[in-house]
This record gives structure tokens, C-alpha cells and sequence, in this order.
């Protein structure tokens, strides 16, 4: 079924009315451990869903990043992550972290980070289960945002800094707020951007943050990381993002 434009604006109204849940729905990708296969944890990612139709999230992230209505988004996503986690215990196994994605604009926004806090609190969730990914955009924290920023990581949220794919990004996560995790960008895994992956990744390894590899499709990427002491991953190799009932039935009643 083809999306098309009304499609995108129920999405957008919906959101800006206060009823996300009428047309978004969240989608898991599971984080691995390439040494063992083990499932480290899940990423919580958002969908459209208009009359049974998935609509992928660079169709409406944009026009939600320009009208400020992201800021109503990251939340929604991360409530209903911590929800489905708490149904399954997934908060009391030692080694199961849980991401979600915030825009700068988010960050940036005290209210916002408060509300995260809330959502943890309200759910009895610990905190450092929980990973607060800052995707790689051209918008950057303002002062207030790296103060919140660290105020998260003072609650005991883990800080990750998504789709670094150039030494600039780095610097800018160093500059701007030192994040406790670095992803690195799918781009990076073609074979003529691995001298960069590398330096990347060596710098990430001086600066003692965690990594994780982000779009691993195919065995000789995996082999690749490995050798470079790169050892949690995303990506189709393993699986793509799939609904919360299929994460379920794979990762956690297999």
C-alpha cells in the first residue's frame, strides 16, 4: 500500500492533538553481542502506522523537527518501550539495555528531560538500563541542552552520541558534551571508509567510550569490528527492527 501526503499529515496531526498512539506504533532492534549472539539489548525505534500502512520515519521526523512537535515524540517512544520491557522483566536482566532516540530539540528542552526522568520514575525502571541516544543532526545542543544533558547522565541515564561517521562528529560530541557511548554510522562499514572507521574507532577506544556499530549487513563487517575490539552491533545481519510481539517471541519466550 502506497503512504501518501494525508497519510503523513494524520500522522502530524495526531502527534500535534496529543494522540500519538493513534498513528505510531514502536518497533525493536535488538543489540548484539557479536562475540556469542547474545542480545545485549533494544533500541526503540518509531513507525507510522496509518490504516494498517507502515510509514517509515524519514517520511514525517523532518516536518516534525521544524514545527517542534519532536519534542512530543521521543517520550511517547521510550513510555511505551519501558512499558513493554517492564511486562517482560526486562529490567532485571543484568545485561539488557534499552535506547531511544531524542533530537537535539529535545535535549535542549528542559521539560523534556524531566519528563524522561518521570517516565523511569513513574515505572520503577533503573535508570542506567535506560540509553538516551542524541541523533547526529545539523541542529546542535544549545548550552541549556548539554546541561541537561548532563543532568541525565547525573541521574544515571547512559548517554549515547548516534551516527558519527566523520572525525568532526567526534570532536563535536567531545566539544559540545562528552557522551558515555559512541554509534557508529552504517556508512562507515563500506570497505572504502574502514581507514576512518578505524581511526574512529581508535579514538573511542582512548577516550575509554563504549561503541557500538551501527547497519552490520554482512559476516566480514562483523569479522571486521571484532578485530578492531568492536563487540555490540546493530543491524540486519542479525535482524531488522520488528514489532514488539515478534522481539518477544525471538529474544525473550525463544
Amino acid at each position: 500500500m502506497t503512504v501518501d501526503n494525508d497519510d503523513i499529515r494524520k500522522i502530524l496531526t495526531n502527534i500535534s492533538e496529543g494522540n500519538p498512539e493513534r498513528s505510531l506504533t514502536v518497533y525493536l532492534q535488538p543489540i548484539i553481542n557479536m562475540v556469542d549472539g547474545r542480545c545485549l539489548g533494544a533500541e526503540a525505534l518509531v513507525r507510522g502506522l496509518v490504516d494498517s500502512k507502515l510509514v517509515f520515519p524519514d517520511r514525517f521526523i523532518s516536518l516534525l523537527e521544524k514545527n517542534k512537535d519532536i519534542r512530543k515524540l521521543g517520550v511517547f517512544v521510550l513510555q511505551h518501550a519501558i512499558e513493554f520491557s517492564k511486562e517482560y522483566g526486562l529490567h532485571r536482566q543484568n545485561d539488557f539495555n534499552l535506547s531511544s532516540n531524542f533530537s537535539p530539540i529535545e535535549i535542549n528542552d528542559r521539560s523534556v528531560v524531566e519528563k524522561i526522568k518521570r517516565i523511569t520514575d513513574a515505572a520503577d525502571f533503573p535508570t542506567h538500563k535506560v540509553t538516551i541516544e542524541i541523533t547526529e543532526t545539523n541542529i546542535s545542543l544549545s548550552l541549556q541542552g548539554q546541561q541537561n544533558a548532563k543532568w541525565l547522565q547525573q541521574q544515571g541515564f547512559v548517554i549515547a552520541w548516534d551516527d558519527i561517521s566523520h572525525l568532526d562528529d567526534l570532536s563535536k560530541n567531545s566539544r559540545e558534551f562528552c557522551s558515555n557511548v559512541i554509534k557508529l554510522d552504517r556508512s562507515l562499514l563500506n570497505e572504502e571508509c574502514l581507514p576512518l572507521a578505524r581511526e574512529i574507532i581508535l579514538l573511542c577506544k582512548m577516550k575509554k567510550l563504549q561503541l557500538v556499530a551501527e547497519g552490520v549487513e554482512y559476516a566480514w563487517q562483523r569479522d571486521w569490528l571484532l578485530e578492531q575490539g568492536v563487540t555490540a552491533c546493530q543491524g540486519y545481519y542479525y535482524s531488522p527492527p520488528v514489532n514488539t510481539q515478534v522481539f518477544a517471541q525471538k529474544y525473550i519466550c525463544a
